[in-house]
């Protein structure tokens, strides 16, 4: 079994220097690839100077996470490939072999994450996957270590097992498995294309397994891409995850639960603008208004395959977190 390293990268050569060295040392097993998203600044220089065992490739335009990723994994032909961010690193070699192991052990297991932890907090778990995430009925995401903004201790969660998506900041899939699926839906561009990837795959079977590996650890600096908060990145996580509901949502809740969505995003509207947070206001109109435009476009991208009915791990996250203070992960049923 062969493994990549795959490691998307836009105007990135500050994390690039910093990361590098340690992948390259603590992931010897892997060959290592910068899929570059039409970078202006000394990235791919960089890269070529100083690594000339790094294989870089080149896009012609930003394709964003989905797109970009899809064009390069084209160029890769390694078993099982390590989709891991520019701000993201390994600093142990046993992290990531035990990730190589997993793959190793258990044919079912198609995707996988390692623990994401803060880079500059290194006892808390990073916003972006923590220690394996899941969903709620109305399709809001969260994780094993982190609910909502409340990130947890990583001295917490330190076990293997099941989750229902991996963190697109190391996800890690058999190349099979993303060839099956198609890839990312490359009209998520960013953000959320990784939690629609593994729903599709537990629709078309749910023996396909998706895991969180306890004794692995990966260092994420988070926001590197994008700040957490900013009026893109609400408005990139509204759309979507509306979008990846109309797709994957089984056929006996897709009324019920879209119903009770809209109702949810409309008190979170009302809120933000009495309380003037229009970095919140305007972008969940704008999704909403890109998802009435492209409903019927969404709709079509339904598959008739088995249909996996468990998607969500609680009712609502939200009414755990606010009215029942539930707001560790341990706490929630």
């Amino acid at each position: 079994m062969t493994f990549a390293i795959a490691i998307l990268n836009f105007n990135g050569s500050i994390l690039l220097k910093k990361f590098v060295p340690d992948i390259i040392k603590y992931c010897k097993n892997s060959n290592i690839y910068i899929i570059d998203n039409n970078s202006t600044d000394s990235s791919t220089d960089f890269i070529s100077k100083n690594y000339p065992q790094i294989k870089v490739i080149k896009l012609s335009t930003n394709m964003g996470y989905a797109k970009g990723y899809n064009e390069g994994v084209k160029s890769i032909a390694e078993d099982v490939i390590f989709f891991l961010n520019n701000d993201a690193v390994f600093l142990d070699h046993y992290s990531y072999d035990e990730i190589c192991r997993a793959f190793k052990k258990n044919e079912l297991v198609s995707i996988a994450q390692p623990r994401v932890i803060d880079y500059n907090n290194k006892s808390k778990y990073e916003y972006a996957g923590a220690s394996g995430g899941y969903i709620d009925f109305f399709g809001y995401p969260f994780c094993r270590g982190r609910i909502l903004n409340k990130l947890e201790s990583i001295n917490k969660y330190k076990t293997t097992r099941e989750i229902f998506w991996a963190s697109g900041s190391c996800f890690v899939i058999r190349k099979n498995i993303f060839n099956i699926l198609g890839g990312f839906d490359e009209d998520f561009f960013c953000h959320m294309e990784e939690i629609d990837l593994c729903w599709r795959l537990k629709n078309i079977d749910s023996n396909y397994k998706i895991i969180t590996v306890g004794k692995s650890k990966v260092y994420h600096i988070g926001g590197g891409t994008m700040n957490y908060g900013s009026s893109n990145k609400n408005y990139l996580n509204f759309r979507n995850s509306f979008m990846m509901m109309i797709k994957n949502l089984p056929k006996t809740y897709f009324v019920f639960s879209l119903l009770l969505r809209v109702f949810s995003d409309f008190f979170i509207l009302i809120f933000s603008l009495l309380t003037f947070n229009f970095k919140l206001f305007f972008p969940i109109i704008s999704a909403y208004y890109y998802n009435i435009i492209y409903f019927r476009k969404n709709l079509s991208k339904r598959k008739r395959t088995k249909v996996y009915y468990k998607y969500f791990y609680t009712f609502s996250i939200l009414i755990n977190y606010y009215f029942f203070r539930k707001k560790e992960f341990s706490s929630i049923k």
